[in-house]
C-alpha cells in the first residue's frame, strides 16, 4: 500500500544527485536543445520485484483510465443521435471531452499532485469520473444531449488527471528504465482497446433503458482504478520539490530568500513557456492528438452511413485502439535508441500510409472492412510513436529544476487537449461541410494531411536549428581557443 502523506512527485534523475548538487545563483539557463538524455544510466540493473509490482499496478489503473475513454469515444457520437441530438453535433461530445482534460491540466494539476501526492491526486481523478458516470446515467434517463455533454467535461477531467499515470511511471523505476516505464504503461491501453468498447456493446440494452448499462461501466472502471491506484507505492521524496536556498540567497530572513526563490522559478518557467524546446513537443503532442481524434471521432458515423454493419464499425475501432498502445512495447527501446525526433518522424511517415488507406476506403458494396481497420490501425500505430516521442521529449526541459515539473507537465497537457479537443469540435462540422459519407470522409482526412505535414516540418525546423546552435557553439569555442593560443604565443 503507498504512503499517501509523503507521495509527491519527483525528479529520479534529481534523486540521485540532491545532495551533490547547488541551484544556480544566476538567470535561469534556457533549455537545452538536445534531446533529453535517457540512454545515460546511473546504474544498469533490472527491476526489483516492488518496481515490477508498481509498475504493474500503474499499467492496470492507466487500462482502466483508458478502458472509460475507449468507451465513451466508441460511443459518444452513436449515443447523442440516438437520444435526439443533431448530426451536425456528432463530435461535440468529444470535443467537450477534450476541453475537460484542458481545463484539469490548466487550474487543478499545477498544484494537485505537489499538495496531495500521486495517490491523492489520482483518486481525486477517479471521483471526477464518477461524477461523470453519474451524469452519463441521468443524461440517459432524461433523454438529455446537454447532460451527455457535461458529462464529457467530466469524463475529460478524469483523463486530464489520469493521463499524468505516463510521468508517474517514470518515477517508480531507475533513470535508465524512464523511457521504457513511460511506454510500458501506456501499453495498458491494449487491454482497455477491447475493455471500453467490448464492454459498451455487452452492457448497452442491460438496464432498462438504452445506452444506461455503457455509463454503469464507467463507474466500474473507475472503482478498479482506483485499487489499482491504491496499490502502488510512489516515492516518498517530496523533499526535492520543495524550495532550496541558493548560495546567493543565503543572506537576509526567510521570508526575503522565499520570496526571491519563487520569483527565480516564474521567471525560469517564463523562459521555458516562450522556448522553442517546449513549444516544439508540445506542438507535436497536440497536433498528433488532432491528427489521430478527428478520423477516430467520425468513422462509426461514417461506416454505418456506407452500409457497415454497428459490429463492423466496433471491430474497426478497436483496431484502431490497438494500435494506439501496443507499439508501446517497443518504442520505449526505439526513443532510447534513435531519439524522440526521428520517432516523431518515424510517425509522420506511419500516419501518411494510414492516410492514403483512409482514402481508399469504399462503400460496402464496393470495398472491403479491412482497409478500414488498416488504415485506423495505422493512424493509431503513428500517434503512439509521435505522442510517446513528445512525452520524453518534454523531461528535459525541466531536468535541471525539478520543481518546475509539476508546472511544466501541466502546461503542456492542458495546451494539447486545448488544441486537440479544438480540432474535433470542428471534425463533425468539416465532415458534413465536406458532403457526408465518403466525400465528407475524403476532405476530413484532407484536413488531417495538413496536420501531418505541418507536424513534420516543425521536428525539421527544430533539428535545423539545433544543429546551427551546435555549429555556432563549437565555431565559438574554437575562436576563443585560437584567441589564448596567440595570446599564449605573444
Amino acid at each position: 500500500m503507498s504512503n499517501v502523506a509523503n507521495d509527491k512527485i519527483v525528479d529520479v534523475d534529481e534523486a540521485a544527485t540532491d545532495d551533490q548538487e547547488t541551484e544556480p545563483t544566476g538567470p535561469p539557463e534556457e533549455p537545452s536543445s538536445k534531446a533529453p538524455a535517457i540512454d545515460e544510466p546511473v546504474q544498469n540493473r533490472g527491476l526489483t520485484g516492488a518496481e515490477i509490482w508498481n509498475l504493474t499496478n500503474a499499467l492496470l489503473a492507466w487500462a482502466c483510465t483508458v478502458s472509460n475513454v475507449t468507451l465513451v469515444v466508441g460511443t459518444s457520437a452513436v449515443i447523442l443521435i440516438d437520444i435526439g441530438g443533431d448530426t451536425n453535433l456528432t463530435s461535440l461530445p468529444l470535443g467537450t471531452f477534450f476541453f475537460g482534460s484542458s481545463i484539469v491540466s490548466l487550474a487543478v494539476t499545477p498544484w494537485l499532485f505537489v499538495q496531495w501526492g500521486r495517490t491523492y491526486g489520482f483518486l481525486l481523478g477517479v471521483g471526477l469520473g464518477l461524477v461523470g458516470t453519474c451524469l452519463g446515467l441521468a443524461c440517459i434517463a432524461a433523454q438529455s444531449p446537454a447532460l451527455l455533454t457535461l458529462s464529457m467535461i467530466f469524463f475529460g477531467m478524469a483523463m486530464g488527471v489520469g493521463f499524468f499515470l505516463r510521468f508517474a511511471a517514470m518515477e517508480l523505476v531507475p533513470p535508465h528504465w524512464r523511457a521504457k516505464a513511460a511506454t510500458l504503461v501506456v501499453t495498458g491501453g491494449v487491454i482497455a482497446a477491447f475493455a471500453g468498447p467490448e464492454s459498451a456493446q455487452g452492457m448497452k440494452d442491460a438496464l432498462d433503458k438504452e445506452w444506461m448499462g455503457v455509463f454503469l461501466m464507467t463507474g466500474i472502471f473507475n472503482v478498479c482504478n482506483a485499487i489499482f491506484t491504491l496499490l502502488i507505492s510512489f516515492p516518498d521524496q517530496s523533499v526535492l520539490l520543495n524550495p532550496k536556498p541558493s548560495i546567493s540567497l543565503k543572506t537576509g530572513d526567510d521570508e526575503t530568500r522565499l520570496h526571491n526563490h519563487k520569483e527565480q522559478d516564474r521567471i525560469a518557467f517564463r523562459q521555458i513557456l516562450k522556448s522553442r524546446q517546449f513549444l516544439v513537443p508540445m506542438l507535436v503532442a497536440s497536433l498528433t492528438w488532432s491528427a489521430m481524434s478527428m478520423p477516430m471521432s467520425i468513422v462509426r458515423v461514417v461506416m454505418g452511413q456506407v452500409g457497415y454493419t454497428a459490429r463492423q464499425s466496433l471491430t474497426t475501432i478497436e483496431i484502431h485502439f490497438v494500435g494506439m498502445y501496443a507499439p508501446g512495447f517497443i518504442t520505449g527501446t526505439l526513443i532510447q535508441k534513435f531519439g524522440p525526433q526521428w520517432n516523431v518522424l518515424a510517425g509522420v511517415l506511419i500516419f501518411f500510409v494510414g492516410l492514403v488507406f483512409n482514402f481508399l476506403a469504399k462503400e460496402d458494396d464496393n470495398g472491403s472492412v479491412a482497409i478500414w481497420m488498416l488504415g485506423l490501425f495505422l493512424v493509431g500505430v503513428a500517434w503512439n510513436f509521435c505522442f510517446t516521442a513528445a512525452t520524453i521529449w518534454t523531461t528535459a526541459l525541466y531536468k535541471k529544476m525539478p520543481r518546475l515539473k509539476p508546472r511544466v507537465q501541466a502546461a503542456n497537457d492542458a495546451s494539447m487537449f486545448l488544441f486537440g479537443g479544438a480540432w474535433l469540435v470542428s471534425s463533425s462540422f468539416i465532415f458534413e461541410k465536406g458532403g457526408s459519407g465518403l466525400e465528407g470522409w475524403d476532405v476530413l482526412n484532407g484536413v488531417v494531411v495538413g496536420l501531418v505535414a505541418l507536424m513534420g516540418l516543425l521536428v525539421v525546423w527544430d533539428a535545423v536549428l539545433a544543429k546551427r546552435e551546435t555549429t555556432a557553439i563549437k565555431t565559438s569555442m574554437q575562436a576563443a581557443v585560437t584567441e589564448e593560443k596567440v595570446v599564449v604565443d605573444a
